[in-house]
């Protein structure tokens, strides 16, 4: 008998940064609207960006709506839980007319970091299942607690990097997010 499991609220965490327009085609349908899945090899561009109107009221030349959460299901006894990690094209908007090569950098490490929080849910998989304690409740209790954790760390990079307008920042920033991503190298495959 399979049984899925949902988590009470899907992460969909807007950002309210700088962005820009490029080129289509890229955003796949999802049950949530039109996404793209992070891969390393797969970096955004300014068509990725596709709402018409600005999400909120905040001052911003673009806002970028990305999330991570979880999909899972019961066999016997064993858990199954796949991970995914995504950008949501039609929640996401940019100020027509506004392209600037920086700002989408910025941009993309949002996504990374979102990625980053993909992997560390997926490390604590692993680490419910070794001690025998992933059911539902213990996998809703680490997700929640992720999510808390990453709404303060891209508000945190926001403020440091003040949206990418504060260059040396950026670059620590930069650096920072690549060295996580590498360390939690061995959970970037978190499908089941």
């Amino acid at each position: 008998m399979l049984r899925w499991l949902i988590p009470s609220f899907m992460l969909i965490f807007v950002l309210h940064v700088n962005s820009l327009f490029g080129q289509a085609g890229r955003c796949n349908e999802t049950s949530r609207g039109t996404a793209i899945d992070w891969t390393p090899e797969i970096k955004l561009r300014w068509s990725d960006f596709r709402a018409d109107k600005k999400g909120n009221v905040a001052f911003s030349v673009a806002s970028s709506s990305c999330g991570f959460g979880y999909n899972g299901y019961v066999r016997g006894e064993e858990i199954r839980v796949s991970v995914f990690v995504r950008f949501y094209c039609e929640e996401s908007w940019k100020e027509p007319g506004f392209s600037q090569p920086d700002v989408l950098q910025h941009e993309q490490l949002h996504f990374d970091i979102c990625e980053l929080y993909g992997r560390k849910l997926y490390q604590g998989i692993h680490a419910l299942r070794a001690k025998k304690r992933l059911n539902e409740k213990n996998l809703q209790k680490l997700y929640n607690s992720l999510v808390k954790e990453y709404d303060a760390f891209q508000d945190r990079y926001d403020r440091e990097t003040k949206h990418s307008t504060v260059g040396g920042a950026q670059k620590q920033w930069n650096e920072r997010i690549k060295n996580d991503l590498d360390r939690l190298a061995a959970f970037a495959d978190y499908k089941e």
